[in-house]
This record gives structure tokens, C-alpha cells and sequence, in this order.
């Protein structure tokens, strides 16, 4: 396709009949966008990034993290820009940047550091990607909505149901191919040593994450699911890599001293932070679903595998031959939750309809003819609204070849739906999150003991050892602070 006409389909500032210059190698860039452009991109997707993830409500990690982002990015190639750094509220193992100076970092993936001068080498990073403009050289090659864009609906015909935006896509959250990712590093290196942090750290924080995906990918494989993982250099090569350590190594800070590392600086910064799924996301415990917020818990069998993501709940079966979800509408004035579901779900052959009466809530339930997503859309899909106070709690469950036109594991989907119900007072605090604690290591100190009290209810040794640097059978030292969970 013509450059010209991308550019312009894909929303783009375009200059005239030129190319935009390259801030780190002073060299043209082949994008067609200008620099206004690329700030009113980022600008414009920074909305849908906070519409999505969250902002993590601690405003004093939220400073702490801006004020080291803002002196790396004064001493990077585009000073001049006006950078914003945000520390997201998910629990995923992640980094990324929005083209124009937007820069995001999970409070996951703090969890899992250990120092400031490896939250720098984070955040240097990903201003490298910035400052070299990866996001738009990328761009010409991609829509934007490949990195910006919705996903696809695992249910479809619901605008309720089919609600499963994923901003980020293949670029922010795969990577941007290795050579990108190795000049974000060196960039990334560069700004460490020009600020005086240890520009080692971006070795070490390679090793702590590739620690953490090694881990991650055999669980997953063990129940059952996609792995969630760090995107780019972090995760796409060895520590050991000649180029990386070489690019480490001719990184030289401006004035001779002492390299700052400041570990326990960082660690009395994150004590307290949320551990896993936060307050305003709901809390899983032992497949019930806590949340405060919106003051209901609901229960899932036993054996099925749980996913708490940022917009709907997810439940499967270990073989995935059963799929359940649960999405949270609006509740709309004068309709019936038989009329919601109709007009969610158009006309798809619907039957099998009746009305729920439970725990104080009204609901209907039916059943479209197609639409499941473990059938290729031929399958039948068991829909229920659920009404509770202003809000619908809208089910969606599917079963792999199920027979005739319903789902075979109907009976299960139904009664599962119906454990929906308000929350205990004595159960609120179940709707807490688990958070990051420091214990300073005694002689004798085992990791093992510390899980025995942890509230982690899988591979606590392993996650404790994870996010010490521990891993995989390393102890702590006398007089050295550790996080455990509670």
C-alpha cells in the first residue's frame, strides 16, 4: 500500500512530502509522521490505556516512579518532550510505551524488582523505544489498531459480552523485534549512566524476569492456560548476550563515583503494595470470587481453572472443553432482564428461556443456537442478566461439541450462575488483596519457613524465591530485607 495513504487511513500527523528526523541517530525516518502527530497519538491511546488498565491508587508510588522516569528522560535524546510515566493497575509482568512520551509500568512487575537502579533500567527501556521512535517505525508496517485496537469477542453478538479490548497488541506487549529491543537496551543504558545508576542493573533485572518467565510458562502448562510474560529484550535473550553486555559496558556515566543502586530505598517504597488481583479488581480465593466494591461473591467448581482479567471473569475447565464468563453491564431503565438479553443477543435461534429467582436477584436465562467460541461459532451458548441493584452481571457459557442445542454441561453452567450472592459482612475481608511486607533475614532465615506463613495458595516457595532474586534455590543473607505476601 502506498505509504501516504496508510499514513492517513491510520490516523497519522503527515508531513509534508517528507520524513520525519530520528532524535537518537539524526537520520530520516521512512514514517511519515511528524512529531506533533506522534504526541497526539499517544495522547489520544493514553485515554484508552487508562480506560483499560487502571491507574494504581497509591499516589505516593505514583510520584516515586515519575520523579525517577522524569530524570532518566531529562537526560535522554528528547529532553524537550513532554514525558508521563504511570504505574497501571495490573498484575501482569509488563512494560510498555505509547509513541509521543507516555510510559507504563505495571505494579506487577515492581513486585518482582529489587532495587531503583533496576526500576530505572525499566523505565530506560522503554524511553529507549521512545526516543528512537519504535512505535511509529513500526507503525508504517502495522495498523494501528493492531497495537492499539479490540480484540476479537470470544462471544459473539454482545456488545455486553463481547467487551475484551486489548490494548497493548503484538507490539507493546510481544516486543518489538529483537534489534529494536537491543537499542532500546543500549539507549536504556545510556540514560542509567548518565544519571549515575549502575548500568549493571540492566543485566540483572534481565535475569530476575527471565527467572519469573521460565517459572510462569510451566504453570501455565500446568493449568492449562496462556502464560502471561514480559515483552522484548527482557525476555527474548539471554543475560549472557555478548551485544547486550557489550552495550552495558561502553555505557559511561558523566561523572566518576559510586553507582547508585539503591535497594532499600526501593524496597521501603513498594512495602504495602497490592500482590496479585487488587481491591477494585476482586479478589479469587480458592475459585470464589470476593469483590467489595461491588459487594458480591460467586463461586466456580472446584476443579475449574479461574481467570480474573481486567474487564470479566473467566472460568474453564483443565481440558478447556467448557468455557464460562462473566461480564458487568449498566442496568437499563424499564427492561426486563429477558428483554436485555434479547436485545444483546439479536436473533440467533434463542430458546430454552426461563426466569431466575435467587438470593434476592432477578435474572433470565436463555439459549442461543450458535456463537460458541469452542465450536468455531456453531456451537449453542448459554446466556443469563442477571439484575442487581443498577448494575447486570451477564453470563456466557459454551461447551466444546455439545450435542443438539444444548451445551453439555448446561446443568453445571446454571447452578454455578446461581452461587452469584451479596457478600457477608465477616466476608469482606476476604475481598482484600494480598500485599507486598518486609522482614529483614535473620541467620537461619529459609525461604521455606517464610511460605508456611504466606497466604499464597500455589507455589509459595517458588514466588517468594521469584521476587527476592532468590531463584530457584538460592537463601536470604543476615540483615537483608526480604517481601514476603500476607
Amino acid at each position: 500500500m502506498n505509504p501516504l495513504l496508510l499514513a492517513s487511513l491510520l490516523g497519522f500527523a503527515v508531513l509534508g512530502g517528507g520524513c520525519a528526523r530520528n532524535p537518537v541517530t539524526g537520520g530520516s525516518d521512512v514514517t511519515m509522521v511528524s512529531e506533533k502527530g506522534e504526541i497526539e497519538q499517544g495522547r489520544k491511546a493514553h485515554e484508552q490505556v487508562i480506560k483499560f488498565y487502571g491507574v494504581y491508587e497509591d499516589q505516593a508510588l505514583q510520584d516515586y516512579v515519575n520523579e525517577i522516569g522524569q530524570k532518566l528522560a531529562r537526560a535522554s535524546h528528547r529532553p524537550d518532550l513532554e514525558w508521563h510515566f504511570t504505574v497501571v493497575d495490573a498484575e501482569d509482568i509488563n512494560a510498555f510505551a505509547l509513541p509521543g512520551g507516555y510510559i507504563y509500568i505495571t505494579r506487577g512487575i515492581m513486585a518482582y524488582l529489587n532495587s531503583e537502579a533496576e526500576l530505572a533500567a525499566v523505565l530506560g527501556h522503554e524511553i529507549g523505544h521512545v526516543t528512537a521512535r519504535h512505535q511509529v517505525r513500526q507503525q508504517t508496517q502495522q495498523t494501528l489498531a493492531g497495537i492499539l485496537g479490540a480484540g476479537a469477542a470470544i462471544f459473539t453478538g454482545s456488545r455486553a459480552v463481547a467487551d475484551l479490548a486489548n490494548i497493548g497488541g503484538q507490539a507493546l506487549l510481544s516486543g518489538y523485534g529483537r534489534d529494536m529491543e537491543l537499542e532500546a537496551d543500549k539507549l536504556g543504558a545510556q540514560y542509567l549512566a548518565k544519571t549515575g545508576y549502575d548500568t549493571q542493573a540492566m543485566i540483572g533485572v534481565i535475569s530476575v524476569l527471565k527467572n519469573q518467565e521460565t517459572f510462569e510458562i510451566q504453570r501455565a502448562r500446568e493449568e492449562g492456560r496462556e502464560p502471561r510474560v514480559y515483552h522484548g529484550v527482557f525476555a527474548s535473550h539471554p543475560s549472557a548476550d555478548q551485544r547486550l553486555q557489550q552495550a552495558v559496558a561502553v555505557a559511561k556515566p558523566d561523572k566518576e563515583g559510586d553507582a547508585r543502586v539503591g535497594t532499600e530505598d526501593y524496597l521501603r517504597r513498594i512495602d504495602g503494595v497490592a500482590f496479585g488481583s487488587s481491591r477494585q479488581q476482586g479478589i479469587v480465593r480458592d475459585n470464589r470470587f470476593y469483590h467489595a466494591g461491588l459487594g458480591i461473591t460467586i463461586a466456580f467448581p472446584k476443579d475449574w481453572v479461574v481467570l480474573n482479567q481486567r474487564n470479566r471473569l473467566l472460568a474453564h475447565t483443565r481440558t478447556q472443553d467448557a468455557l464460562l464468563q462473566i461480564t458487568v453491564d449498566g442496568r437499563p431503565d424499564k427492561t426486563t432482564p429477558r428483554e436485555y438479553l434479547q436485545k444483546q443477543i439479536g436473533d440467533r435461534g434463542l430458546t430454552g428461556g426461563q426466569e431466575l429467582n435467587f438470593n434476592g436477584m432477578e435474572g433470565y436465562a436463555m439459549i442461543s443456537r450458535s456463537g460458541s467460541p469452542l465450536d468455531r461459532g456453531a456451537g449453542p451458548v448459554r446466556y443469563a442478566a442477571v439484575y442487581r441493584d443498577k448494575l447486570v452481571f451477564v453470563f456466557a457459557a459454551a461447551s466444546r461439541s455439545s450435542q443438539d442445542s444444548i451445551p453439555a454441561h448446561d446443568r453445571v453452567f446454571l447452578s454455578t450462575f446461581q452461587t452469584l450472592r451479596p457478600l457477608k459482612p465477616s466476608e469482606f475481608p476476604l475481598a482484600e488483596p494480598y500485599r507486598i511486607r518486609l522482614v529483614k533475614a535473620q541467620n537461619g532465615t529459609k525461604v521455606e519457613q517464610l511460605a508456611k506463613d504466606s497466604p499464597i495458595q500455589k507455589y509459595p516457595v517458588q514466588t517468594l524465591r521469584l521476587i527476592n532474586d532468590l531463584y530457584p534455590n538460592k537463601e536470604p543473607a543476615a540483615g537483608q530485607l526480604v517481601k514476603v505476601v500476607d
